[in-house]
C-alpha cells in the first residue's frame, strides 16, 4: 500500500474542519483525489454515519485505497470500492450516474491539478452535490493575488517546477464556482499556511428556467379562467450590472 508523509500532519486539523462543516453528519461522501487511501478510512473509523466513494486519476492510488479500506474492514461496507475519476476532464463518467452526493471533499487537489483544470473541477462539483450540499477543499490560494504566509510564494515555485498546476487564486475558484451553482461558505486557516474551503451548493428547488416560464404561463392561464384582464404576474429585479515555508513532500501533498 502506498502512504503519503502528509497524513500525519494534517489529518487532525482537516478533520476538525470538515467537522465544522457538517461533514461528519453526511450520508454519503465523495472524495476526489483519495491518493494512498489513509484520509478516507481514518474519516470512516471516526464517523459513524457517512459512507465514502474515493476517487482518483491513478490506478495505483485506487488499488491502495481499496487495500486500505479492506484492512480495515471497511471496504463494500461504509467505503465503496474506488473509482477512476480525473477531475481535469469535463465529465466525470464513473460517478456521473450516482444520486448527488451530500458532500464532496478534496485534500491537496487544486495545487496539483493545472490551472486550466479549475474550471472542469467545480462544473463537476456542481453537477454531483446535491442542492445544499457542502463542498471541502483543504489546500493554500492566493488571496488578492497574495500568498498566506511567507513561504507559499517559494511552495509554489517549487510545484511548478515539479509540473503540478500551483497555488490557485481564490478569486479564479470562487469565479469557476458560481458558474458551477457553488458559493463560497467558509475559509478556516490551519497550520502552515493551509486553509480549509467550503462551498455550498446554491438550491435552487429544482427549478429551471424553462419550469419556471411554465409556471408563470400556467398561472396566467388560471388567471384568465377568471379574469380575462388579469395584473402582470411579478418576474422579479431586472438584471443590472455596474461599471471591478511549507514542506513539500514527492507527492505534491502539505
Amino acid at each position: 500500500m502506498q502512504s503519503s508523509p502528509a497524513f500525519s500532519r494534517n489529518i487532525g486539523p482537516i478533520t476538525e474542519a470538515m467537522e465544522a462543516a457538517d461533514f461528519d453528519r453526511c450520508e454519503f461522501l465523495l472524495e476526489l483525489g483519495c491518493g494512498p487511501g489513509e484520509h478516507v478510512v481514518a474519516l470512516a473509523q471516526k464517523w459513524p454515519e457517512p459512507f465514502f466513494q474515493p476517487t482518483d486519476c491513478d490506478q495505483r492510488s485506487v488499488v491502495s485505497t481499496d487495500a486500505r479500506a479492506r484492512a480495515a474492514g471497511l471496504r463494500s461496507t461504509r467505503i465503496c470500492p474506488a473509482r477512476l475519476v480525473d477531475v481535469s476532464h469535463l465529465k466525470w463518467p464513473n460517478v456521473e450516474g450516482d444520486p448527488p452526493y451530500d458532500g464532496i471533499y478534496a485534500i491537496n487537489v487544486v495545487h496539483i491539478m493545472p490551472r486550466t483544470a479549475i474550471e472542469a473541477f467545480f462544473a463537476g462539483c456542481g453537477r454531483n452535490l446535491r442542492p445544499g450540499g457542502v463542498l471541502g477543499l483543504y489546500d493554500t490560494w492566493t488571496f488578492n493575488k497574495e500568498y498566506v504566509g511567507p513561504n507559499n510564494e517559494r511552495f509554489d515555485a517549487s510545484l511548478r517546477s515539479q509540473g503540478y498546476g500551483g497555488v490557485a487564486s481564490i478569486e479564479a475558484c470562487d469565479e469557476a464556482a458560481a458558474r458551477a451553482g457553488l458559493e463560497r461558505a467558509s475559509v478556516t486557516y490551519l497550520a502552515a499556511n493551509n486553509q480549509f474551503v467550503t462551498y455550498r451548493k446554491l438550491d435552487d428547488g429544482g427549478i429551471t428556467p424553462a419550469l419556471q416560464a411554465f409556471a408563470e404561463a400556467q398561472a396566467r392561464a388560471d388567471m384568465l379562467e377568471e379574469d380575462p384582464n388579469p395584473p402582470g404576474l411579478p418576474m422579479g429585479p431586472e438584471p443590472f450590472s455596474d461599471g471591478e515555508d511549507k514542506e513539500v513532500d514527492d507527492d505534491g501533498s502539505v
